[in-house]
């Protein structure tokens, strides 16, 4: 489905949880990420006011709506042990330096 803006902002005010994997190719993955809630919609993605996980105000999402999958749990527990609740969705990334180790 192509991204558009009258679509994406059927997503504002949903609570998103945004998992990235860093590859590395010589060591463990790290993991990072972010959650927060659907403030705007733009041509160059969605805007998520963050509630933890960055010390970023504002990150945005790639403009996709597939990346948005209907959360899976009642709750999450994040890195620092802190609980999410009210998840409408989970985005799930990879990163790594090289794609060959993606």
């Amino acid at each position: 489905m192509e991204y558009s803006i009258d679509e994406a902002s059927k997503e504002i005010g949903k609570r998103v949880l945004v998992s990235i994997r860093i590859v590395y190719p010589n060591r463990d993955d790290e993991y990072d990420g972010f959650w927060g809630i659907i403030v705007s919609a733009h041509e160059n993605g969605l805007l998520v006011k963050v509630e933890g996980g960055s010390e970023d105000e504002f990150e945005m999402i790639p403009p996709d709506l597939e990346f948005l999958q209907p959360a899976k749990y009642d709750f999450y527990q994040f890195k620092d042990n802190q609980i999410i609740e009210n998840v409408d969705y989970e985005v799930y990334w990879s990163a790594a330096d090289d794609p060959e180790y993606l």
